[in-house]
């Protein structure tokens, strides 16, 4: 099987070596971004586990600037990303999965990440193309110290986060106003990319979701553009009162057309950030405090009887291990309604639908 490709933005430090992001914020400033690519070798004969092989970091020069002619040829930055990335989309007639990872997650271990949803995800109908932003996640599972230095990371990451996500936008904007242009001038237009535009936050990936929508709020005076189709809320280790709060969740929807919530009670991770952590119950555990304001646009997805893994997983990472949760994503990417969705059981007093038979 052939690598899979994973573009990626980051405002980790840079480092030297195969792996060339560190576990801190950008010395430069933690809005200092990297744009690049990274094929990860999906699982293969004797080797049951995802490799990364390489990373191709986009180079930073400016066209004009020192020895680099006006005219280059050579893409740089985030426009030599997001043209590779635009290619693929067209190319493959995929949609797109932005990916936002949680807790003790190395820049390796978000790619290879990043490379399991796209294999797990994507179906022949739906083929997916993923990019993840790499905050900087410590990679340990030390108890209290890394936890807290994550949760200070993501919240410093968000306003890097935030101009990602609209330099996305603004290059996709772009793209589609070239086209008319060359409608207009009766040109051969560029091709079409009709993607979709995908979201997924895991674990702590939802803290660094609320503040970087904190900060494209501020950004944009108070109103957000409809960016995605889908906005994917996994085993989320955030507040439960978060679609409560207008500093929190509470304005998230307008983003999307749907948001699904995925959750899970005996996930043990987010017992242990409950607990220990001295966090309020969590969404990712039974789902929001209250449905009184609940938007219709939010879906609840009760993960409780499918969300075993190995032990050392504590219940929190079947948003890509187990395949009845996967097959359910298909599904949601599918456009299926939530009621028509199979394996699901409706609990009208949660307002949630329930995956997997009782035992």
């Amino acid at each position: 099987m052939a690598d899979i490709t994973v573009h990626f933005v980051t405002n980790r430090e840079e480092t030297r070596g195969k792996i060339p992001f560190g576990p801190r914020l950008n010395r430069n400033s933690p809005l200092y971004l990297r744009y690049g690519a990274a094929d990860v070798a999906p699982p293969e004969g004797r080797r049951t586990d995802f490799a990364l092989t390489e990373v191709r970091v986009a180079p930073e020069a400016i066209p004009g600037v020192g020895n680099v002619a006006a005219d280059a040829p050579v893409k740089f930055g985030s426009a030599a990303v997001y043209s590779g990335l635009q290619k693929r989309l067209i190319d493959n007639n995929a949609d797109l999965l932005l990916f936002l990872h949680g807790y003790a997650c190395d820049f390796e271990m978000a790619m290879l990440r990043a490379a399991e949803l796209k294999l797990r995800w994507s179906t022949a109908a739906r083929p997916l193309e993923v990019a993840v932003f790499s905050w900087p996640a410590d990679g340990t599972m030390v108890p209290l110290i890394s936890y807290a230095s994550d949760r200070d990371d993501a919240r410093s990451s968000a306003k890097a986060i935030a101009r990602a996500l609209l330099r996305l936008v603004d290059f996709f904007r772009a793209m589609e106003a070239e086209r008319r242009e060359a409608i207009k001038l009766k040109k051969e237009p560029p091709p079409m990319c009709g993607a979709r535009l995908h979201l997924v936050a895991h674990s702590m990936g939802n803290y660094a979701l609320r503040n970087a929508f904190q900060a494209l709020l501020s950004d944009l005076g108070g109103k957000v553009p409809r960016l995605f189709d889908t906005i994917f809320l996994m085993a989320a280790d955030e507040d439960n009162d978060a679609f409560e709060q207008e500093g929190k969740f509470m304005s998230l929807p307008d983003l999307a057309h749907s948001v699904q919530v995925y959750f899970a009670l005996n996930d043990n991770a987010l017992a242990i950030s409950d607990v220990t952590k001295a966090n309020p119950d969590r969404l990712g555990t039974a789902g929001p405090r209250t449905l009184t304001s609940l938007p219709q646009k939010v879906t609840l997805i009760d993960c409780s009887r499918v969300s075993s893994t190995a032990l050392s997983e504590a219940n929190h990472q079947y948003y890509r291990q187990r395949p009845e949760v996967i097959a359910d994503v298909q599904a949601v990417l599918a456009g299926m309604p939530p009621d028509s969705i199979g394996n699901r059981e409706f609990l009208a007093d949660k307002r949630a639908f329930r995956i997997g038979a009782a035992p």
